[in-house]
């Protein structure tokens, strides 16, 4: 029997505000899984308000309630309605956007089924928790990309969409929640291998590395594309610059920087009875010429417009002076299904505009960009020319098809 294809929808209505969201039926898909991803898309669009938590919420297929490790497809055809019950949470900041609750939240539970010291000890921790200052909601979306797949036009998982709300969202979280999705959807491709998130880390357009323990929205703005990449990559690219000054040892700042990126570092950080590691004589690590993604510092091109003019899409980017002679240079990359604008020495910085995937295929040889006085104007010649494009980017949200 052919597997099931198709959507489903799942739905939260205990109380306000309710949500609605469509999944897509996937073989490896466990009703534990749907819920723990329910339960991160609600945290995301509503978690200001109120939370939900995947251990405190049952999951409905008709009046009966699921086991977390029955497969969806066994019981839900293409259009049925499953429903999540349970109460909500408040929003609390001890509470990530994936919606796995900290060890503050069942504190008061625990503080009556301990032990006199430890439910004291409990007490006092959630007594610290509350005294915890209440950040205020945030709203940003950022496009999370593993880079070594995100141009192969047959791996569409390659790039997602998510939705912060949650100040404290961290970028650590982020990639567990990326990786976790990737790799469900890629669980039935021959010979794939699940990607280990300890393994990875993410950085910015510019290639800095930035700390698993940062927030997202600190490090960064709305838009932002993140890339997920190997920590052995990441080592040799990172543009982080290391503080060489008389006054500080370049191999201490050098082991500083190496334990900011990853989970890897913080676990394997020696101790002080440990003999430290042996120096390893210079070598050559790369034998290519540089990209100038890997030399130079960048800022996002994140404003823009674009139109649809039946052969070519047309985008437009403000850059007062852009034209002037002996100004700018400009470059770019055409590829079938990506592009990258670069605009070199604008204003004392550096320019990107790049699409790693966008909303249809072009034809490379056929596009072009150019800069008029104040504008740069990128035409990108549609390989279907009656398909009407409503999106430069072609993205992909949790769950969505």
């Amino acid at each position: 029997m052919p597997p099931k294809a198709g959507k489903f929808y799942c739905h939260y209505e205990d109380s306000e505000p309710n949500f609605t969201s469509p999944f897509v039926l996937d073989p490896s898909l466990t009703f534990a899984m749907l819920r723990g991803e329910f339960c991160t898309k609600y945290n995301n669009k509503h978690g200001s308000v109120q939370q939900l938590l995947p251990d405190c919420v049952e999951v409905k297929v008709g009046s009966k309630v699921m086991e977390g490790e029955q497969n969806v497809v066994e019981h839900v055809s293409p259009g049925d309605d499953v429903y999540f019950t349970g109460a909500a949470s408040p929003p609390s900041n001890d509470v990530p956007n994936g919606g796995q609750p900290s060890a503050s939240i069942p504190a008061a539970a625990a503080a009556a089924s301990a032990e006199p010291a430890a439910a004291a000890a409990a007490a006092a921790a959630a007594a610290a928790a509350a005294a915890q200052p209440v950040l205020p909601p945030i709203k940003l979306k950022v496009y999370v990309h593993y880079e070594s797949a995100a141009s192969e036009d047959k791996d569409p998982s390659a790039t997602q969409a998510f939705q912060i709300t949650n100040a404290t969202h961290s970028v650590g979280q982020l990639i567990e929640e990326f990786i976790a999705t990737y790799n469900r959807k890629n669980a039935e491709r021959s010979n794939f291998v699940k990607l280990d998130p300890h393994t990875l880390c993410a950085r910015t357009d510019s290639q800095v590395v930035v700390a698993v323990d940062r927030f997202v929205n600190d490090a960064f703005s709305n838009g932002d594309d993140i890339w997920i990449v190997p920590l052995e990559i990441a080592l040799r690219e990172d543009n982080t610059a290391i503080d060489t000054s008389a006054s500080v040892n370049p191999i201490e700042a050098s082991k500083t920087k190496a334990r900011d990126k990853s989970y890897y570092y913080w676990a394997q950080r020696t101790t002080a009875a440990e003999a430290p590691a042996p120096i390893e004589a210079p070598k050559q690590i790369r034998t290519r010429q540089a990209r100038t993604e890997e030399t130079t510092v960048f800022k996002t091109i994140s404003s823009y417009s674009f139109v649809d003019d039946d052969n070519f899409v047309k985008v437009y980017v403000t850059m007062p002076g852009v034209g002037a002679e002996g100004g700018a240079t400009i470059e770019s990359e055409f590829n079938t299904r990506s592009c990258c604008v670069r605009v070199l020495n604008y204003n004392g910085a550096n320019h990107r505009l790049q699409v790693p995937k966008l909303s249809e295929e072009i034809e490379p040889a056929k596009s072009s960009v150019r800069a008029n006085k104040d504008t740069l104007i990128i035409k990108l010649c549609k390989v279907k020319k009656d398909h009407h494009w409503y999106e430069l980017h072609k993205t992909k949200g949790i769950g969505e098809d």
